[in-house]
């Protein structure tokens, strides 16, 4: 098949206001912004993406997005590339521009090209990523006052919803313990609970949270402390799974070397999960990031930024080729008629075709 061109390039500014304000490590958001990106080729396809880093967690600022995001319109104009998928991703993997742009742009570029590729296949991502279309079930996120997360843990419950996640990280750590407490008695038997951290605590800070509130219905923490060098001496003291997310900037995926990551902190017994956020990590080091997983029997875990739609349905295609239970339980955070993730937090796969 012959190559595509890209004729038109473009972006535009957005603005989404939140349903409700989230707080995240004392930054409370009222709202969601950042660009759309769209590309048409010569042949008449047009897609549109989205480049939307997240002030307190994305490393880039916006302004830096912003420069890259200017600086990839004019390279991807007259750009060409190839819709075999493995074709692809060799080319995407040796173009200097594409991998040195930021996180957020990079997701942007990279979904854009796979989905016209895609498009130009007749097929779906999923389809083009070598899946298969199905249910992807996603956590829900809770968040809001202790009464607040009661009633979601209660409403949802109801709905049949079964996993959880919870952000921990409290100063004070009693606090986050008697909502862990309390919220297990809400769950029905088959239940659990994801916890994140977000490298709020020291490692004996940690310790001492894992130590009160046990491992029961407890799936992992991700990133308990700010050192991730004593992750697996947190495991052996706690016996607390560990999940990896912030600490996945840093370390180089081992795709080119199977089973290898660079630091080894990936090696460690109790780390048994990869949390991958595409509008940090960009669509290429995610893909690479889910085989590593396979490779070593960890779970790969979508995660989702507070995305709009226009990102957020690439995020479900990319959970669904995951083939794990997903983290997508921002899109409540929006109005949103025609919401992807159902009352029972399932994205049915009819909603990727």
């Amino acid at each position: 098949m012959e190559p595509l061109v890209v004729s038109e390039v473009s972006s535009t500014p957005f603005k989404i206001p939140f349903v409700k304000p989230f707080t995240f490590a004392g930054t409370t958001l009222v709202e969601r912004s950042g660009f759309y990106l769209t590309l048409k080729t010569v042949d008449g396809l047009s897609i549109t993406t989205e480049m939307a880093p997240m002030e307190g967690i994305s490393p880039e600022t916006f302004r830096r997005a912003k420069h890259d995001t200017k600086d990839s319109c004019a390279y991807l104009k007259n750009f060409k590339f190839e819709t075999d998928k493995d074709v692809l991703i060799e080319q995407l993997r040796h173009d200097p521009h594409v991998l040195n742009q930021c996180g957020s742009v990079r997701f942007a570029v990279e979904s854009a090209l796979f989905l016209l590729a895609a498009s130009k296949n007749k097929q779906t991502l999923i389809e083009f990523l070598g899946g298969v279309p199905k249910d992807i079930v996603s956590a829900v996120l809770l968040q809001g006052s202790h009464q607040e997360v009661m009633n979601d843990v209660k409403r949802f419950s109801q709905s049949g919803v079964k996993v959880f996640k919870l952000k921990v990280g409290d100063r004070n750590i009693a606090l986050d313990v008697k909502k862990v407490e309390d919220i297990r008695v809400l769950l029905e038997h088959d239940a659990y609970l994801r916890l994140d951290g977000n490298r709020q605590w020291t490692f004996k800070e940690a310790c001492i949270f894992a130590d009160l509130v046990g491992n029961q219905r407890i799936d992992f923490i991700e990133e308990p402390m700010n050192d991730a060098a004593q992750f697996d001496a947190f495991y052996q003291k706690t016996r607390m799974r560990v999940a990896l997310d912030e600490t996945l900037q840093v370390i180089k995926c081992g795709i080119h070397a199977p089973g290898r990551c660079s630091p080894p902190i990936a090696d460690h017994e109790g780390v048994i999960a990869y949390v991958l956020k595409p509008m940090i990590l960009g669509v290429l080091p995610v893909l690479d990031w889910i085989e590593e997983a396979k490779l070593t029997k960890r779970k790969a875990i979508i995660s989702s930024l507070f995305e709009s739609p226009v990102a957020f349905k690439v995020l479900a295609h990319l959970a669904c080729f995951s083939g794990q239970i997903s983290g997508l339980g921002t899109e409540r955070w929006f109005k949103n008629p025609k919401a992807y993730v159902g009352e029972d937090a399932v994205i049915r796969k009819e909603s990727l075709l």
